[in-house]
C-alpha cells in the first residue's frame, strides 16, 4: 500500500502552478494590496496602476498599453464601447470582478477562487477576450463584438 500513488485532484490544465506564465495587472477600482499578495501567494506576478499610470489616466489610454505588454487586466469597470474596442484593437485579455462594493480581501477571496476557471479560459481562448467574474465563482466570457460567446463554470 505504501506505493500507492495518489489521485491527482485538478482537472487537467487548470494546475496553478501554470500562474507564473501571467501577469496581472490590477486597475484603480480593483487595486490593493490583499489582491496583489493574494494574487503572488498564488504565483502569479502582479502589476498596480499606481506603479504605471497617474490616478486621473483615462481607460482608452492605458488599456492597449497593457493589453500590448501581455497583462491580464483585472477590473470592476463595466467597459464601455471605446474600453472594450481598445482591448480588442491590442488583443487584450481582461477579467471583470461583478460584485461592486467588495473589501480588498474579499475581492481577493473570489478572484483566487475562480482562478482555475480564469486559468482555463487563458487556455482555451485567445486574444481578446473580456470576461466575467461572479460571486459564485463562475466565470463568462463576454463580448460578442470581441469573440463568440461561451461560459466556464465548473
Amino acid at each position: 500500500m505504501a506505493g500507492k500513488k495518489k489521485k491527482s485532484t485538478t482537472r487537467s490544465g487548470t494546475n496553478l502552478e501554470s500562474l507564473d506564465q501571467y501577469t496581472f495587472f490590477l486597475d484603480r477600482a480593483l487595486e490593493s494590496y490583499a489582491l496583489r499578495d493574494a494574487l503572488k501567494q498564488l504565483g502569479a506576478r502582479v502589476e498596480m496602476h499606481r506603479d504605471h499610470f497617474e490616478e486621473g489616466a483615462d481607460d482608452p489610454d492605458w488599456l492597449p498599453e497593457v493589453a500590448r505588454q501581455g497583462w491580464i487586466i483585472l477590473s470592476t469597470d463595466q467597459f464601455n464601447y471605446l474600453e472594450r474596442e481598445a482591448i480588442r484593437n491590442a488583443r487584450g485579455r481582461a477579467f471583470l470582478l461583478m460584485q461592486g462594493s467588495m473589501k480588498g480581501d474579499e475581492q481577493a477571496a473570489l478572484i483566487v477562487g475562480a482562478m482555475r476557471r480564469m486559468l482555463r479560459i487563458l487556455k482555451s481562448n485567445p486574444p481578446p477576450f473580456i470576461a466575467k467574474i461572479y460571486r459564485a465563482k463562475r466565470v463568462l466570457i463576454l463580448s460578442a463584438e470581441l469573440r463568440p460567446h461561451s461560459s466556464i463554470s465548473r
